[in-house]
């Protein structure tokens, strides 16, 4: 029997690894540090690795997404993909209406599918999406423009990360702005407290350079390219720089372009590269050995978890001017921005930040940890659930 003076929230999270489990994590424990009364479970795959004890509780009954293997065709892929999706989604369904909770709130979804399957879930209980990307990172058939807008138009609340977020799901995709809350990422808790040259030991990395830190898979929009190309102009002046390049590289990517690039132009003895999926007990070490972190992306709708973990670790960043990152960094005074392809600008911007680190690590204050602390998000997430109940109690 339900309690009533409890709330009951489902979170769906269907990676279980990665950045948006971290996301996901990290906000419920700070639903259930902030709020006595709340009880959070998270629906996840069999294959989370959820570090115990949590304050909440986890169920991991969805199927892992796999990803494309060597010795399987890419269509043997997608339907292997296509009927995990599809068992997952009816998993979620069947899960909610046997835990019965207050509201589902949902991470991830896949619109070719959730366009159908989300809707009886929303007849039944209080729906709340964050979108954590307004647009795809890749153009696929699952993600097509009909879908997404079909998928937006289910849930009782939405939840995205900065205000040009909101504009876009309201002029692209048609969403009523009453129906949707702005609510920023919160900087990501460190699982590891390394200094710089402990961590730079265990990584293998030189303690008297400079090190630059691109972080994540490796896509084309991550602006990879222009970064080797400003790297060109910067060891021209500072001969001690190092980048490190740390992620893996998605399916149908192909590194050697960019091993090309570093090839022609001489960048070996400037760049390291480990470029396989980073575990969760390795990410901080990155981090902590790095002097800054560049986000050099070229297209981009959304905050960076990348961005709040060099929060986390008071790292001063370079970013270009897209997405949240470049209203974020420019409001909070923790590195530069640039604009997005430009590797002159960005040239200029890594030398810069460089020269003057602690004139930026200066802006890493109490007020700016309580700007994005959890407990903040989860006060703001609260509300939007509460607003959630009532709309589709009215409904």
């Amino acid at each position: 029997m339900k309690d009533k003076g409890r709330m009951r929230v489902l979170m769906v999270e269907p990676t279980g690894r990665g950045g948006m489990y971290t996301y996901t994590d990290a906000l419920c424990v700070g639903l259930c540090d902030a709020f006595a009364n709340v009880d959070v479970t998270v629906l996840t795959t069999g294959s989370s690795k959820t570090k115990f004890p949590r304050p909440y509780n986890v169920k991991k009954h969805l199927f892992e997404i796999t990803e494309m293997k060597a010795n399987r065709s890419q269509l043997h892929w997608a339907v292997d993909r296509f009927w995990r999706c599809m068992g997952n989604s009816l998993k979620r369904n069947r899960f909610a209406i046997y835990d019965c909770p207050d509201v589902v709130h949902i991470q991830i979804g896949v619109p070719v599918i959730d366009q159908f399957l989300l809707k009886p879930l929303a007849r039944r209980f209080p729906v709340v999406l964050t979108v954590h990307d307004v647009q795809p990172h890749s153009e696929y058939f699952s993600s097509k423009q009909s879908f997404l807008k079909r998928f937006f138009s289910i849930p009782h609340r939405l939840i995205v990360h900065y205000e040009g977020g909101k504009r876009q799901l309201v002029e692209n995709w048609g969403v009523y702005a009453d129906r949707i809350d702005v609510i920023p990422h919160g900087i990501i808790p460190m699982h590891n407290t390394l200094n710089l040259s402990d961590a730079r030991k265990k990584l293998n990395l030189p303690l008297d350079r400079e090190i630059v830190l691109l972080f994540g898979s490796i896509r084309a929009n991550k602006g990879l390219s222009v970064l080797l190309k400003a790297l060109e102009i910067v060891r021209l002046q500072n001969p001690r720089i190092l980048l490190v390049v740390a992620g893996s590289v998605p399916r149908g990517v192909s590194f050697e372009p960019y091993s090309s690039i570093i090839e022609r132009s001489n960048l070996s003895k400037y760049v390291r590269t480990f470029l396989w999926f980073i575990d969760d007990d390795d990410v901080d070490m990155f981090f902590a050995a790095s002097n800054i972190v560049i986000l050099p992306y070229l297209k981009f709708e959304s905050q960076s978890g990348v961005l709040l973990r060099a929060y986390a670790h008071k790292k001063p960043v370079v970013v270009s001017n897209v997405g949240a990152m470049g209203e974020l960094v420019s409001t909070d005074n923790v590195g530069l921005v640039v604009e997005p392809g430009e590797s002159e600008s960005l040239a200029m911007a890594i030398i810069s930040v460089l020269h003057d680190t602690k004139k930026f690590k200066a802006h890493y204050t109490t007020e700016l940890e309580s700007k994005y602390s959890w407990r903040h998000i989860a006060e703001l997430t609260m509300h939007n659930y509460e607003v959630a109940i009532k709309d589709r109690n009215l409904s």
